[in-house]
């Protein structure tokens, strides 16, 4: 033991003090505590398992040092050697990402290659209106005044459905055969509101020369095609157009009011005055106007003939 070795020294040197001995004691017990140095082994150790010997460059790794890279292939972007098989340069691609894989690709319905400018074609509305029933003449009046109107602009779904129906109708109108709204409304099968959106663009967007704006529906436009709904013969729709010219401009009243409106009442006006199975109910459901709106011009009308006993 070391204790015993310094106790023994102590005998042998009774002469050294106290404070010698004790340093002396001490430089002994660190030396003997101290860890030993590692021992390094030699480079050409088979045997040795230190990290550090099998750790190696990743520049030095699996390269032939002696290759010039003479012989080299290109596969998908980058050069390889042939002799060797080391990467050595990889091209960056500024191709499109996506591949097509013939017609065995599913992620494709047709060949991405084939890309192409969009075909310029005329925006008309042959096809919007197919099976309508229109002439080819109110269709092809109506196509100008669609190019007039929209000018080259691209309109899809109801806007566009109701600004051909707009067309349709100012076409008629032109043509000299008028038709309500309400009629070519229902043919299209828009709504009250999506139908007059269009009849409004229509009167925005038409030439300032344009005829849209200079002709006009009038109530005699309009009687027979209301008195049509009734079944009515050419002799009834005469007498009706004659009660007409006895009130023209004769009302305040009636010449502010639409023209299906005073056409409506007009009509209503002769069948009570000839005493016609219709009631009221009835036709305003055939004309899809309000009871109250029939009732206030039928009795306005009557007014102005002189015949009040006829409205109630």
């Amino acid at each position: 033991m070391i204790f015993q070795k310094h106790y023994l020294d102590y005998r042998e040197n009774l002469q050294m003090s106290d404070f010698e001995l004790f340093n002396q004691a001490l430089n002994e017990y660190e030396k003997t505590t101290q860890p030993e140095p590692p021992i390094l082994a030699s480079p050409q150790s088979d045997e040795d398992d230190s990290p550090d010997l099998l750790s190696s460059s990743d520049d030095d790794d699996g390269k032939d040092v002696s290759c010039l890279h003479n012989n080299t292939a290109n596969e998908k972007g980058i050069d390889v050697c042939i002799d060797c098989g080391e990467e050595i340069t990889k091209k960056i691609q500024h191709t499109k990402e996506w591949r097509y894989y013939g017609q065995s690709d599913t992620r494709h319905s047709s060949d991405p290659n084939r890309v192409q400018i969009r075909k310029s074609e005329e925006r008309n509305i042959y096809k919007d209106v197919e099976n309508m029933g229109f002439s080819d003449k109110i269709v092809s009046e109506a196509n100008k005044i669609y190019f007039q109107v929209t000018q080259g602009q691209i309109f899809r779904g109801n806007s566009r459905k109701s600004i051909v129906f707009a067309c349709i109708f100012h076409a008629y109108k032109l043509s000299g055969k008028p038709q309500s709204h309400e009629k070519l409304i229902h043919v299209f099968n828009l709504n009250r509101k999506t139908g007059l959106k269009g009849l409004k663009h229509v009167n925005l967007h038409a030439p300032k020369n344009s005829s849209i704006r200079t002709t006009y529906i009038t109530p005699i436009n309009l009687v027979e095609e209301i008195m049509e709904k009734f079944s009515a013969t050419q002799e009834q729709k005469d007498e009706v157009i004659n009660l007409y010219h006895q009130i023209k401009n004769k009302s305040s009243r009636l010449n502010r009011s639409r023209p299906q409106s005073v056409a409506s009442g007009l009509v209503y006006f002769w069948i009570c005055r000839k005493k016609k199975d219709i009631t009221l109910k009835q036709f305003i459901k055939k004309v899809s106007l309000s009871e109250l709106t029939v009732n206030k011009i039928a009795k306005e009308i009557s007014d102005v003939i002189g015949d009040g006993s006829v409205i109630e």
